[in-house]
């Protein structure tokens, strides 16, 4: 498996009565596609994971895998828990439902060591019938996957890859101290460094943010790949605005409100989420109006 392009942690879309919206999602996910990323990753944080139902991850994962097919695309499933059975059987369920590989983020709560990081990983390695991608995310677990835990884990084959959002420079300094093995990338989890990540040996970006901006972070890119560091640096800060408007508030939230505003779907969350402030809603509008995004 391929693990570069942009990737998109997908928003899921309720209805008014806070059922899965099932139309919209798979409206959504066309035009990803379409748009030029190379996949999508539904269920995750920004997907509303922690909220969704065994049957409308199940509902999420195949309409995601109908439309990936359609344009030889695949489909990376959110797998996350503090719990390894559990974990475990959302990854068998998620290749159940045609999911190619599973997100797995590090157990958040319990807040294991080093050392359990590497058990708990090991061993759904070890079971899982699917690649796996780390995902590091300490500002929403608690717990940093560090570098040389990820070298460890590396040795297993059937860890494939690293989605990398922890903000911090020198962890990323260290990540890429040494050229990665052979088959192993990683992913920038940060909307804001994916070029500096690129820069310093990432492969690509699970983004949230490209939910609204998909063709931007496509075009980004593709001036990483071709070595245009300076128009791909002068991109990424003229999307910042829009970043980190999409981050004032808990993700999804921002995002949600953008999409509705852009008729993708309505702003419709799952408690404990709710919607943004009215000055969070302004601003998000600015942005959008800035990048011709809405009139």
């Amino acid at each position: 498996m391929n693990l570069r392009g942009v990737w998109v942690a997908t928003a899921t879309f309720f209805n008014q009565a806070g059922a899965l919206d099932l139309n919209s999602f798979e409206k959504h996910c066309s035009w990803l596609f379409e748009s030029g990323v190379e996949g999508v990753v539904p269920c995750g944080t920004t997907g509303e994971g922690p909220t969704l139902s065994p049957e409308d991850r199940r509902f999420l994962i195949e309409t995601a895998v109908k439309v990936a097919s359609r344009k030889s695309k695949q489909v990376i499933a959110g797998c996350g828990g503090n719990n390894t059975d559990s974990v475990q059987k959302l990854i068998l369920e998620a290749k159940d439902f045609g999911a190619h590989a599973a997100l797995v983020v590090t157990p958040y709560y319990n807040r294991p060591t080093q050392e359990g990081l590497v058990a708990h990983y090991q061993t759904l390695a070890d079971k899982s019938p699917i690649p796996l991608v780390l995902y590091n995310v300490p500002s929403r677990t608690g717990v940093n996957l560090l570098p040389e835990t990820v070298s460890q884990l590396w040795q297993h084959p059937n860890i494939i890859g690293l989605k990398e959002a922890t903000g911090l420079h020198s962890q990323w300094l260290s990540l890429f101290s040494s050229p990665l093995p052979q088959g192993k990338s990683v992913l920038a989890g940060d909307d804001d460094a994916f070029a500096t990540l690129f820069s310093l040996g990432a492969s690509g970006i699970i983004s949230a943010s490209a939910n609204v901006v998909p063709q931007h972070f496509v075009q980004l890119d593709s001036l990483l790949r071709a070595g245009n560091f300076p128009e791909a640096f002068a991109l990424q800060k003229k999307l910042f605005p829009l970043i980190k408007t999409l981050f004032a508030e808990t993700n999804p939230a921002p995002i949600k409100f953008a999409l509705e505003k852009m008729g993708r779907g309505l702003n419709r969350l799952r408690l404990p989420l709710v919607p943004v402030k009215k000055e969070t809603q302004e601003t998000i509008c600015k942005q959008l109006s800035n990048l011709e995004l809405i009139s």
